[in-house]
């Protein structure tokens, strides 16, 4: 089993600097032995569960980090985290242990323990044949840590990451640990839960939508059963095309009977738009990015993998980390043109085809880039894109930056930012500085001040979020979160997975 130590740390920093976070230390685990397994497992869930209990008594928060992605403090806590990137045990569900009721193919069902990357999961199932239904736009952020923020990509017919969880292992304090699913659909056996993770099987699902999304503040997420797919291929290619009344209505509507596709809509498994704000307001062009869906054939040639660049997948965020330590300061109009030919230039056409492991890769940007993204209704996603060009022609102020809008399903997540059915996210993504982040809130205060309901990605910059802010646009929803989470976890145990982003958004209790 591996062994647990714990290392003392005065601060963490997130990946991406945009915060710092005072601690007293951090747990570790070293990695399995050859022929770990699930007694393995077990193990080490009483090992997480003696830390709950350590924290109980000593009035200590604890948190499960994952990968250090947000750019939030969402999933910190203020005394002790818990490295989990060694712990990765998966397993097929065994024979004899699923629901006889269960509506899906039990033989793509995937177990997966709580350290695993995205990026781990696309190799494992490429292995055999099968593939994750949705991805963010990199895939080194764990699955738990993914999921637990709402990770959303362009899966526009389909959802975001949570959407593809059907069990979530959890250990809910000393002496407790369940293994929640939807009770409208039942996957595992009462024996599975019990006797192969050690766990109470419990079948609800304000529950289970309420735990999805929840930041790590549920307890330990220990692992997640997933359903995949078959192994696909997507045909992915970028293009500069007018910002004329087809992509409007294409972004509006989803109506893409006015562009010129490379294949038929009907395949169209990934849609979003990139946009230079430096380049107009609006500007005369935006970089469009689709993919297609095809049936899987083993002759396909995989794009070249160049750890020196971003993925093809990659959202604006990497686009603006490329561009760190290369744009001249101060930046006026007279260095605009050598700034929008940088932008371009990540924003090169392509056309290829690839597998999730090919087409997502792990982020390389590294150090003070802005990344935020606010989900809006479909039927206000133009008008929501329309308001920050209107907001950045009138800020006064030339910022290295882009704006993109993705399109997502509808999520079944109590607090899952891709509430809207279908979402479009508008991310604004720049090199983080006050300016950035005040030209940010502009925007918001604008959406808000006309009305625009829009939610906000957890993980990414929302410090714009209150109290009255996540009723407002969550509404009852709030309620069964927070009823959810008295439900599974003790007052004791709920001060451990309290921390002050909790309290400052009024979901903690």
């Amino acid at each position: 089993m591996p062994q647990s130590s714990f290392t003392p740390r005065n601060f963490w920093e997130g990946r991406h600097q945009s915060y710092k976070q005072r601690i007293e230390g951090y747990y570790d685990f070293g990695a399995y032995g050859p022929g770990a397994g699930l007694d393995e497992y077990r193990q080490v869930s009483k090992e997480f569960q003696k830390m709950i209990d350590d924290a109980v008594q000593t009035g200590k928060t604890l948190r499960a980090m994952g990968s250090s992605w947000s750019f939030s403090t969402v999933g910190v806590a203020e005394h002790r985290l818990i490295n989990t990137k060694n712990l990765r045990l998966s397993l097929a569900l065994p024979d004899g242990y699923a629901s006889s009721t269960y509506a899906g193919d039990h033989t793509k069902l995937r177990f997966f323990e709580c350290g695993y990357s995205l990026g781990a999961i696309n190799a494992e199932l490429f292995a055999e044949k099968l593939s994750l239904k949705a991805s963010g736009s990199n895939n080194g952020q764990t699955l738990p840590g993914a999921v637990s923020t709402g990770t959303h990509g362009s899966a526009f017919k389909f959802g975001a990451t949570p959407d593809f969880v059907v069990g979530i292992h959890l250990i809910t304090g000393p002496a407790t640990q369940v293994y929640l699913e939807r009770a409208s659909y039942p996957v595992v056996t009462e024996e599975f839960a019990e006797e192969k993770l050690g766990a109470e099987l419990i079948r609800n699902d304000a529950l289970f939508n309420a735990a999805l999304v929840s930041f790590g503040s549920f307890g330990i997420i220990r692992g997640m059963m997933i359903e995949t797919r078959e192994l696909f291929l997507l045909h992915a290619s970028r293009s500069f095309q007018p910002f004329n009344s087809a992509l409007k209505t294409g972004i509006s509507a989803l109506d893409f009977s006015g562009l010129n596709l490379p294949q038929p809509a009907s395949k169209l498994y990934h849609f979003q738009v990139t946009f230079n704000p430096n380049e107009g307001t609006p500007p005369e062009e935006g970089a469009l990015k689709v993919m297609f869906e095809d049936d899987y054939t083993d002759d396909y040639e995989p794009p070249v993998w160049d750890d020196a660049k971003p993925g093809p997948g990659a959202s604006g965020l990497e686009v603006m980390g490329a561009l760190i330590g290369a744009i001249p300061s101060p930046l006026t109009e007279l260095v605009m043109p050598l700034l929008n030919a940088q932008v371009r230039a990540h924003l090169e056409p392509y056309a290829i085809t690839g597998t999730f492991r090919d087409l997502f890769r792990g982020e390389i940007a590294r150090g003070k880039v802005f990344a935020s993204a606010v989900g809006v209704p479909l039927s206000r996603s133009l008008d929501a894109l329309l308001k920050a060009f209107e907001t950045y022609a009138n800020f006064g102020t030339v910022l290295p930056m882009t704006f993109t809008v993705r399109f997502v399903k509808g999520t079944q997540a109590l607090l899952g930012f891709t509430k809207f059915d279908p979402t479009c996210v508008l991310e604004i993504d720049g090199i983080n500085t006050e300016k950035t982040q005040e030209f940010a809130n502009a925007v918001w205060t604008k959406l808000e001040q006309d009305g625009i309901p829009f939610t906000m990605h957890w993980g990414k910059f929302n410090a714009f979020l209150t109290p009255a802010r996540v009723r407002n646009v969550y509404g009852e929803n709030v309620q069964k979160w927070i009823d959810s989470r008295e439900t599974l976890l003790s007052p004791e145990v709920r001060s451990v997975f309290a921390n002050d982003f909790l309290r400052s958004v009024g979901l903690a209790t």
